[in-house]
């Protein structure tokens, strides 16, 4: 057993609640509701729900690799866990930067996201070299 990968696979699911759940409440019902035009709502409603089943498989796949972990090293599974860990440092950077533009300093708790992503991935990371 990988504890280092099952507790990114746990936060990972816990994300993919909030995620799922609060920002429907936070976020896309005031979308919904918004004046924007109908291809645009449907379009972000989309890419919303394609970050929601990233979370959900990806952290899937770090519960299962945590349970699972190879008898001997296996350089496959450790390349997509490193990539897949690599893009949720990725989408914390995003979160940081784009947020940075928009809010400054305070990007850090306006855009709290970044709070949840980093550990998914340095966990990830962590957890390919403890195996």
């Amino acid at each position: 057993m990988n504890n280092l990968l099952l507790t990114a696979g746990a936060v990972g699911l816990f994300t993919t609640a909030l995620h799922i759940f609060g920002g429907q409440i936070t976020l896309i019902r005031p979308l919904l509701q918004s004046t924007l035009a109908s291809d645009v709502k449907a379009c972000l409603l989309v890419c919303w729900h394609t970050v929601s089943a990233y979370l959900l498989l990806t952290s899937g796949l770090y519960l299962f690799a945590g349970l699972n972990p190879p008898a001997e090293p296996a350089q496959d599974i450790t390349v997509l866990l490193n990539a897949i860990s690599s893009f949720y440092l990725l989408f914390t950077a995003l979160f940081i930067v784009i947020g940075w533009t928009f809010f400054g300093y305070r990007t850090f708790y306006k855009l709290p996201q970044w709070t949840l992503l980093l550990p998914i991935g340095v966990l990830g990371l962590l957890g390919t070299t403890n195996s």
